[in-house]
């Protein structure tokens, strides 16, 4: 009788042994901090889903051009290695990100990322001294604006304004079903700080420049954009070589506008 109490009490504690050991062998939770909503933005790394970082929920360049906000940081071991991550809990992404891609301040949107505000802007005013003028409205023609996305083809800021060379122009334009020949192109670098700022600037910049100032005309009667036999057109932004241009093409009828 006493072997079997004895049997039965090394069972238990055997038991209670491996039990504690097992408990003891779970990894500590991670300490994390609350801070104050932050803003920040980032061009790499990974984003992962929690503090275990073994799955990645998105790529941080992903969202370069999104401004990531900032509420926790913990420290967590990478690789053997301990380092500081901070949690994003943003709209349109959450995770942990390694504090060294991230960098302080808002992102500021990249000029290619702007083009669609800045093409709807400059369509709607364009439309609007038309229709003052009882003009039909032009449409953002998808040749043109595809035309268009190849400007490194045929766009060179070799010179101090820029330039078209008009032959590669005219290669591009048959491409997509365009005239290969006499195809307007007008355009201009966004130098001032002021209106490099924000799309609603250089839209603006933009309007004033292929309408009103650029063409120095009260009624706008320089302007081509704004001729009756104008129907499609297309417009973009860019940056290249570290100046930013716009350029608009309309119709095929330059020499007449």
């Amino acid at each position: 009788m006493h072997k079997l109490v004895k049997r039965f009490l090394i069972i238990i504690a055997s038991a209670s042994a491996i039990g504690l050991m097992t408990i003891n062998a779970q990894p500590a939770q991670a300490k994390v901090t609350q801070v104050k909503r932050t803003a920040y933005h980032a061009n790499q790394g990974n984003i992962y889903t929690s503090t275990a970082l073994n799955q990645v929920r998105a790529k941080a360049k992903t969202y370069q051009n999104t401004t990531l906000y900032v509420t926790k940081h913990a420290t967590l071991k990478q690789n053997g290695k301990k380092k500081v991550f901070y949690y994003i809990d943003s709209k349109k992404v959450q995770g942990w990100l390694w504090r060294g891609y991230l960098k302080a301040g808002k992102a500021t949107p990249s000029v290619a990322a702007m083009n669609p505000a800045m093409a709807k802007q400059f369509l709607a005013q364009t439309n609007k001294y038309r229709a003052a003028k009882g003009m039909k409205p032009v449409i953002l023609d998808p040749a043109r604006m595809a035309l268009l996305k190849t400007y490194k083809k045929w766009f060179s800021t070799a010179t101090k304004y820029g330039d078209v060379n008009d032959d590669s122009f005219n290669v591009e334009a048959g491409k997509v079903g365009l005239p290969t020949d006499g195809m307007s192109q007008e355009f201009s670098q966004i130098k001032s700080k002021y209106d490099l700022k924000n799309s609603k600037r250089m839209g603006q910049y933009a309007i004033d420049t292929f309408m009103i100032i650029g063409n120095n005309q009260p009624d706008y009667k320089s302007s081509g954009v704004l001729q009756s036999d104008v129907t499609k057109i297309g417009v973009v932004w860019f940056e290249m070589n570290g100046k930013v241009f716009t350029l608009l093409i309309h119709n095929d009828l330059y020499e007449q506008l």
